[in-house]
């Protein structure tokens, strides 16, 4: 994900750059900049959000298998109620 948004902001700036090259006036050449400035800005941001959303997916998975040992450990506990009680009763 990081590689194809760092990726993606080189190709704008690289294609900006052709675009103006040769009769480019500085103003044209701080507006290219200014807007590589952007997009490596918003290339950074979407990264600390991929590496967010992967922390708390990280972090539900963690809760998930947590839930699930316990479940487990429910159900077995409820397997040997059911063995001892059902025994008494036949």
């Amino acid at each position: 994900m990081r590689n194809l948004i760092v990726r993606s902001a080189w190709v704008a700036v690289v294609g900006g750059t052709l675009l103006l090259g040769g009769c480019a006036s500085v103003d044209d050449v701080k507006r290219a900049q200014a807007t590589a400035d952007q997009a490596l800005e918003a290339a950074h941001g979407a990264q600390a959000a991929a590496d967010h959303a992967q922390q708390t997916a990280d972090q539900a998975r963690a809760d998930v298998n947590a839930l699930s040992g316990r479940v487990t450990i429910i159900e077995q506990q409820m397997d040997a109620y059911k063995t001892r009680h059902h025994g008494q009763r036949g």
